[in-house]
């Protein structure tokens, strides 16, 4: 919510809790004022009309993050992912259902809990699984948006979660030096194009998959037969990706791919050479 008046300034393009801290501290010093009255200031000028205002329209700006390593998730499943970095640990905090006991940080180790709440969390993959404490230039570029389904806290102190994957995102800036990772994203509509030829192309890949499934493990065909009852290209596709052995590198590929019809024909292409 902006003041009547309206700011006298205007935010940088990409700003930040710490960066406007750094603001207000350096205003306090030039003009002798309290910390608070300068932070009051900085958010006046900014168009605010108060200090905790401005940090929550700042704060809004961003996703919280959780950096994946060898695994590239994609929308459409639901991935038990293993926890164990405090800053990834914070951005699934920070999503939390403030009324769910985890949020009030139920003590007890074991305790599952479903977050109703729903509010978004971004899943990127890092370029390099072994890269214990990565930066922006260790991510990828694009990830999905998703949802916490449900998470345990494990005994060792570590977290695991099923996150359900939404919709592929696009990031602009990650950052790093917060208390948790957060990512400013946007959603990536998908490519519809021509749809000539798409019938026939589902009807080749769901047979590939199933040729595939037939005689590996009971899982994967029962995945098929799941699989194969669909016609949504787009699930399809991103349903296949992660059951067929794509390297991790071509799976990105694939998620930063916008169209369900190219999706489908590499997906193909892969099968073929595998049957």
């Amino acid at each position: 919510m902006t003041t009547s008046h309206g700011p006298r300034k205007r935010l940088p393009n990409n700003p930040s809790e710490e960066n406007l801290r750094k603001q207000a501290k350096r205003l306090a010093t030039q003009e002798g004022l309290q910390l608070a009255a300068a932070q009051r200031q900085l958010a006046i000028d900014y168009g605010y009309k108060n200090w905790a205002e401005l940090i929550r329209a700042v704060a809004s700006r961003y996703v919280p993050l959780v950096p994946l390593r060898g695994l590239v998730a994609f929308p459409h499943e639901v991935y038990p992912i293993f926890i164990g970095r405090r800053k990834s640990i914070r951005a699934i905090e920070a999503v939390e259902d403030p009324k769910s006991p985890l949020a009030v940080r139920a003590s007890r180790v074991g305790i599952s809990t479903s977050l109703a709440a729903k509010k978004p969390i971004l899943l990127v993959a890092q370029r390099d699984a072994m890269v214990a404490a990565p930066s922006p230039a260790d991510m990828y570029q694009v990830g999905t948006l998703g949802v916490v389904v449900q998470r345990w806290l494990l005994s060792d102190g570590t977290v695991k979660v099923l996150a359900e994957g939404k919709k592929r995102a696009r990031v602009s800036r990650f950052v790093f030096d917060q208390e948790f990772f957060q990512a400013e994203a946007a959603e990536i509509p998908e490519v519809t194009g021509n749809s000539t030829g798409l019938e026939p192309l589902v009807r080749s890949v769901l047979s590939a998959f199933h040729s595939y499934a037939h005689g590996r493990s009971r899982d994967l065909r029962e995945s098929a037969d799941s699989i194969e009852r669909l016609d949504d290209p787009s699930l399809i596709s991103d349903k296949i990706v992660g059951r067929i052995g794509i390297p991790l590198a071509e799976q990105q590929a694939l998620l930063e791919c916008v169209s369900p019809v190219e999706r489908l024909k590499k997906i193909l292409a892969h099968l073929e050479a595998a049957n």
